[in-house]
């Protein structure tokens, strides 16, 4: 056998162990592969809500000396409530006297204790649900209505705000919100500034003669 075949017959043995070591190694990567790492992982989407919360009138004109009331609005534009919290924020140096109560929204609504009317930080905490905690309801309606007082001294205007920490639930969906915007007022103060009332000065009868 010439040098020339035999060169030739180690070159193609050279390639030959190449190719299978080539093949078996393809074949041990794709049986380490499992189809669970195959498969991307999906993160679960969030559910949209398309509920809206408001304040109306937007703005609202309050007389000093006078009760004033803000209604707070819900469109639920097709989401099915069970129950609603509202975040609100006022400034105490310019209302005053602030109280809360369910409007109209929930048939025969009642009140969970949370919260309530801070009148030293300007904070509500209000939540609301139906009578019967199963049923939910969709549309518009009012769901709390806010009575107040200017305070002496107050400015011309002070916002009411509806914090986006609000919650809106819907059955299913446990306590995730469904709540997508809300929107608050500003009060317009207007008229004199109450007077400043003081007892008035008592006389002593003249000594009789």
């Amino acid at each position: 056998m010439s040098r020339k075949t035999l060169g030739l017959i180690i070159v193609l043995l050279i390639l030959t162990i190449i190719l299978v070591f080539v093949a078996l190694s393809t074949k041990q990567q794709q049986s380490q592969t499992s189809p669970n790492n195959s498969t991307p992982s999906t993160t679960p989407t969030p559910v949209a809500g398309h509920t809206i919360l408001s304040m109306s009138p937007n703005p609202v004109t309050a007389l000093r000396g006078a009760p004033s009331t803000v209604n707070i609005m819900i469109d639920t534009k097709g989401d099915s409530i069970r129950a609603v919290q509202l975040e609100v924020a006022y400034d105490p140096k310019a209302l005053t006297n602030v109280t809360i109560k369910p409007g109209d929204f929930f048939p025969d609504a009642q009140t969970l204790p949370v919260g309530g009317v801070n009148q030293t930080t300007g904070r509500i905490t209000f939540a609301v649900t139906p009578a019967n905690l199963r049923d939910s309801k969709s549309g518009t309606g009012t769901v709390a209505t806010l009575t107040f007082y200017p305070a002496a001294g107050a400015t011309t205007s002070t916002p009411i705000t509806l914090l986006d920490k609000s919650l809106v639930t819907s059955p299913g969906l446990g306590a995730q919100t469904v709540l997508r915007s809300v929107s608050g007022t500003t009060v317009i103060i207007s008229g004199t500034q109450p007077p400043t009332t003081s007892s008035p000065a008592v006389t002593s009868p003249a000594p009789t003669q």
